[in-house]
This record gives C-alpha cells, sequence and structure tokens, in this order.
C-alpha cells in the first residue's frame, strides 16, 4: 500500500485540480452568463442545461459500462480518459467564446448543443478517472485517503479559480470579456493537468492486483449490471439519499452568483477574499480526514456532519430573510464592503462550512467506493465504471429537474436581464426562502435513506477477503 501511494496517488490526485476549477466555473457562472451576459430568457437557460443533464445521465452508463469490458494496451481506463479531457475542454471554451446569434433561439440551440458536448467528453473523462482511482486503492480505510488528496487538489484548482476571477473581474460581474478569459484560465489548467495524469498512468492498470475470484466483468452487460446493482440494499440507498439532496444542491449552484450580487451585496474582490478566508478550513480538512476519520464508521460519521451542515449551513441566509422581510437588525448591515462586522461573520462561517463540508465528501465518496467489491462479490463483475457513473445518473436526473425549476422560478419571480435592481434583490430573496425551504423538507428524508446503508470496514474487509485482494497491494 505504501508503495502504491508514493508512486501512484499523487499524480492521480493533481488532475482534481483542473477539475475542481472548471466545476467551480461552470456550476457558477453558466446560467448566469447565458442570462445576465448573452440575455437569454433565465427558463430557457435552465431548460438548456437540464436537458443536456438528462442527456448525460442516459449516456453515463453506457460509457461506465463500456470502459468496463474494455481491452487495451494502456488498460480500460486511459484511452477512454485521453478522448474526454479534450472534448471538454472544447465543450466549455465553445460555451463562452462562440456566438451564433443574439436571438434567444440562437442562444438557446448554442447552449444546449455545446453543454451535451462538454457534457459527454466529461463523462468520457470523469468516470473512467473515479474509477482508475477505485480500483487502485481499495482498503476501507485507505479510501478515506484517496478521496481526500483527491479533495486537497481539488480545493487547489478552485482557488486558482477563484483567484482569477478576482483578478479579471474587480468590482464588476457583468463583463463578457471577463468570462472568456477567465474561461481560458480553467481550460489551460484543467489541460496541463490532465494530460500529465494520463500520460504518466498511461500503463498503471497493468500492475494491478488481479481477483482470485471467478471474473465475469466482461461478459455483465448494462442493462444486466444495472439490474444487479439495483438490488444491492446499500448502493440503492445511499444513491436515493445522496440523489434528494441533489435537487437542492443544484438549486444552490445555480443561485449562488445571484445570492452573491444581489442578496449579500458582494462584490466580486469581497466575495473572493471570502473564499479565499474560507481555504484554510478546507485544506485543514483535506489533510488532517484521514487521521480524524480513522476507525470511524463511515455511515455515522455522514450522518452526523450532514445533520451539522444542515444545522449551520443555512443560518446566515435564515437571518438575512428574516432582517429583510421583518426590518430587523439580526445580522450587520450589508454592503459595507471587507472592514465590516458582517464580513467577519460570513468568512468565519464559511471556513467552517468548507471544513466540514470537506470531510463529509470524502465520506460519501468512499462509501460509494466500497459498493464496489461488495456488488463484485454477489455478481462476480468488477463495474467501478458502471457503478460510479450510475451514482450520478439520478443526481443528474434530478439535478437536472432543480436546474429546470430554477430556471422557471427565476423567470417567474420577473429575474430578466432589464429588470430593475430593486426587483432582482427582491426576487432573489423570495428565490432563498424557497431553497431553504426545500432544504429542511428533502433533508429528513434523504438521512433516512442514508441510514440504511450497510457496510462497514468488517464487511468491507471480509469482502476484500473473499475476492483474494491483499488491500491495497499493487505488483511493482
Amino acid at each position: 500500500m505504501q508503495d502504491l501511494q508514493k508512486k501512484y496517488l499523487n499524480t492521480f490526485a493533481v488532475s482534481a485540480a483542473g477539475g475542481g476549477a472548471s466545476e467551480a466555473f461552470l456550476s457558477m457562472f453558466l446560467l448566469y452568463f447565458y442570462n445576465q451576459i448573452l440575455g437569454l430568457d433565465p427558463f430557457l437557460c435552465g431548460l438548456g442545461i437540464a436537458l443536456s443533464l438528462f442527456v448525460d445521465a442516459f449516456t453515463d452508463p453506457m460509457i461506465g459500462g463500456i470502459s468496463d469490458r474494455s481491452s487495451t494496451r494502456y488498460g480500460r481506463r486511459i484511452p477512454y480518459m485521453a478522448f474526454g479531457l479534450f472534448g471538454f475542454a472544447l465543450g466549455i471554451f465553445l460555451l463562452f467564446n462562440v456566438r451564433f446569434g443574439a436571438t434567444q433561439f440562437a442562444l438557446f440551440t448554442q447552449l444546449l448543443l455545446f453543454v451535451i458536448i462538454m457534457r459527454i467528453s466529461s463523462t468520457m473523462f470523469f468516470i473512467p478517472r473515479s474509477s482508475l482511482g477505485v480500483e487502485m486503492i481499495k482498503g476501507y480505510e485507505q479510501r478515506n485517503l484517496l478521496h481526500a488528496r483527491d479533495n486537497n487538489f481539488g480545493i487547489l484548482g478552485t482557488v486558482i479559480f477563484y483567484s482569477s476571477i478576482a483578478v479579471i473581474f474587480g468590482n464588476n460581474w457583468n463583463q463578457e470579456d471577463g468570462y472568456k478569459t477567465v474561461s481560458l484560465v480553467v481550460i489551460s489548467l484543467f489541460l496541463t493537468t490532465s494530460l500529465y495524469t494520463v500520460f504518466r498512468l498511461r500503463n498503471i492498470e497493468s500492475q494491478f492486483e488481479k481477483t482470485t475470484a471467478r471474473d465475469e466483468t466482461r461478459q455483465t452487460g448494462v442493462i444486466k449490471g444495472l439490474s444487479s446493482l439495483w438490488k444491492n440494499d446499500s448502493w440503492r440507498n445511499l444513491i436515493i439519499g445522496t440523489s434528494l439532496f441533489g435537487i437542492v444542491g443544484s438549486l444552490s449552484s445555480v443561485f449562488s452568483i445571484y445570492m452573491i450580487n444581489f442578496f449579500w451585496l458582494w462584490l466580486p474582490n469581497e466575495f473572493t477574499l471570502i473564499l479565499a478566508l474560507s481555504v484554510p478550513g478546507a485544506m485543514v480538512a483535506g489533510l488532517s480526514a484521514n487521521k480524524l476519520l480513522k476507525n470511524k464508521d463511515k455511515k455515522r460519521t455522514v450522518l452526523v456532519l450532514t445533520c451539522i451542515l444542515i444545522t449551520v449551513g443555512p443560518s446566515l441566509t435564515i437571518l438575512r430573510i428574516i432582517d429583510i422581510k421583518f426590518g430587523t437588525n439580526i445580522l450587520p448591515e450589508v454592503g459595507l464592503g471587507i472592514y465590516s462586522l458582517l464580513f467577519t461573520l460570513v468568512a468565519l462561517h464559511s471556513a467552517f462550512m468548507a471544513g466540514t463540508r470537506i470531510i463529509n465528501g470524502i465520506v460519501f465518496s468512499s462509501m460509494f467506493s466500497d459498493v464496489v467489491e461488495d456488488h463484485q462479490k454477489n455478481t462476480y463483475s468488477r463495474s467501478e465504471g458502471l457503478i460510479i457513473s450510475v451514482n450520478g445518473l439520478s443526481g443528474k436526473i434530478l439535478g437536472g429537474v432543480g436546474i429546470l425549476l430554477s430556471g422557471a422560478l427565476l423567470s417567474l419571480v420577473g429575474f430578466g436581464e432589464e429588470g430593475s435592481l430593486e426587483n432582482k434583490r427582491e426576487a432573489v430573496t423570495s428565490l432563498a426562502i424557497f431553497s431553504t425551504a426545500l432544504l429542511f423538507v428533502i433533508a429528513p428524508i434523504s438521512l433516512f435513506f442514508i441510514s440504511k446503508y450497510k457496510i462497514n470496514k468488517s464487511i468491507h474487509e471480509g469482502n476484500l477477503k473473499d475476492l483474494g485482494y491483499e488491500t491495497g497491494r499493487v505488483e511493482v
């Protein structure tokens, strides 16, 4: 295990820097850019992104299942990663740098076409990449280290992205050329880190340990694999629970830039400084996650951390809503910049939330990874690609519903490009009330399903033993 970590773990994880930057860029700015900068109706923005997610959700299992059954001189994953990384970079470039025209039809058409190109290419890179990591490191607690290291590099990429928007946007979110420049920064970072990972790991799969049990992976098609996966109680309950949270998560991602601009009244340089101050919390959490999680049951940890996130996360938003609606002054005044008491309060809140969210995300990823061997023991099929892709299927479908709902809500409350500043602030307050209420409706249902997850350390290590794996060993 030590040889494996020393030789390959950082090489694998470095590509998360480009992935983290691109994910932050797209989730934060894609809908805002097409709505507020290019002038596409918010409902059409949500519809275009939602349709692409629905397409992506059904291509994911196909690509994941095909990569599981592939056999090339470079293994099952690397060829797909090499092809997908260029398509993903091209898709981001087209979305922010090419214009079909200024009409609603032209803008909607280009959004839908380019985002589908970007998402399918994303699937071809990120699903085989995640599968590669899960197959490389199999130990119950070592998987926490795998996902922690991935998160640390992802944070680094996000920091680079947020630093670029602070420099490029200054005090104005509505610069079309600024989005083009930031897109090039994100693309450059993604290509550099991803090409490095692909090139350095091009021969690694030949060194992975093989199961001593019978292997029917090549004979297991996508439909059969999906059917058998649904019978796995741990996976089924975990995917239902996390997918429901996906609706709230997609709303939060889409609304984030609107909330920053019109609810909290942060300028770009002020907001990026808040993020910069939250980075130490995220980094400390990521670096210490493996020690903090040692000998901890993953399900119990996730339930506790998720309850903390649900309780603490929306607290400042709720207080701000109360101030707006009832004319109170519970929170300090907004719009006073970086030397205000509110800035300090929000920075501390962001740092705490970032650290908690990082550890929670690491454990969730690790729980999904442990399903691989549980599924393999029952089906004799090692199907990381199919399992990881299906993990995203329901999340993307429900996330698409969330984004479509976001666009519909923005349109319903009259959040057009030409609305007055006061009307936009009022509209965003209504959206904040809706998304916060939705969180408290969905959270108890999600937690119920997550609590039904069954795999613990004893079960996982028993699965590894039955399959003939020596935890984390690799032939070097």
